[in-house]
């Protein structure tokens, strides 16, 4: 006879405890995981910013000057207006180690376009390099951002690569009096005189660091959006590379659409609770969406003389 005690099996009941700690113990540790994830990604998105700004700085210690938007390329100032949408985003690319991809824009993207039909113009050449993705100018938190994309403004017809970080403009207005923003600002988006770092259309002189009288620590100059949300993200396009502060930071449209876009070209993340932005010293900041709406408008503007500091 065997002396030894027979083996005691899991019950039922014992197997469902078990069961039931390992979910409790996975329901504890997913919401850390996703967290640390999170703020690796952020941590990407910040070191994007840091790229830009350094190479927006080496352009301006080339020139002496910020780039410009619509723009031809020969750098410099013109006494009129040539616009071929050449975007503030291309010309910095030889500054951000990328001048292969630049080369390919500087050999095709050379029309005018004061006719208004931007990249679909049928003389553009430079379609397969829109599409070329490059990855600072994509915010990893965002999953969109990664994609070419129809749809965006002006380059309905193609696909095109698409940016997170867009120019600071100001706290300007955008083209529309139903804007759902209440900024006092008049409308400039189509103009030579935004009170921001970045214009829309600056095709005559860029911005100087010196110009900057509020302080280049307390100017914002590129900041972050989601590709999803507005159709003026077009990667090198000069309508796709900037936005306002006149609305609030994180504010969404639901559904977004082309024709909205006076309420959506505002900076926004899928950072949750905070937009990031490049200052015009280079330094990266994070602004909490909930920071005071006077405030925010006073950090766009570069030479306003109003009493900003970052929080």
């Amino acid at each position: 006879m065997n002396g030894s005690s027979p083996r005691r099996a899991f019950t039922l009941v014992e197997l469902l405890v078990v069961i039931a700690i390992i979910g409790v113990l996975v329901a504890l540790l997913l919401p850390a995981v996703q967290a640390a994830r999170e703020a690796a990604r952020r941590s990407q998105c910040s070191n994007n910013l840091k790229q830009l700004g350094l190479a927006i700085h080496n352009y301006h210690d080339t020139f002496q000057y910020l780039p410009i938007s619509i723009s031809r390329w020969s750098e410099g100032a013109r006494p009129t207006p040539v616009r071929n949408g050449k975007g503030w985003i291309v010309s910095i690319l030889p500054h951000a180690e990328q001048t292969a991809l630049y080369t390919r824009f500087e050999k095709y993207f050379n029309g005018d376009f004061t006719g208004g039909a931007g990249l679909n113009d049928p003389a553009v050449e430079c379609r397969d390099a829109m599409k070329t993705p490059v990855k600072f100018l994509q915010c990893p938190s965002d999953p969109d951002a990664g994609k070419a994309a129809l749809g965006q403004w002006q380059c309905e017809t193609f696909l095109v690569t698409r940016t997170n970080y867009k120019g600071v403009m100001g706290d300007h207005k955008m083209g529309n009096a139903s804007s759902v923003h209440p900024s006092p600002t008049p409308d400039r988006h189509n103009t030579n005189l935004c009170n921001g770092i970045f214009y829309r259309n600056n095709y005559q002189d860029g911005v100087r660091l010196g110009s900057i009288t509020d302080g280049t620590s307390n100017t914002f100059m590129v900041g972050e959006d989601v590709v999803s949300q507005n159709f003026h993200s077009a990667a090198f396009y000069s309508n796709g590379d900037y936005c306002s502060c006149h609305g609030p930071p994180n504010f969404f449209v639901y559904p977004p659409t082309v024709g909205s876009w006076w309420n959506v070209m505002t900076f926004r993340s899928k950072h949750p609770g905070i937009v990031q932005f490049v200052l015009g010293d280079g330094s990266v900041r994070i602004i909490q969406q909930n920071i005071n709406y006077d405030l925010y408008r006073y950090l766009a503007t570069k030479a306003e003389g109003e009493t900003a500091i970052v929080p």
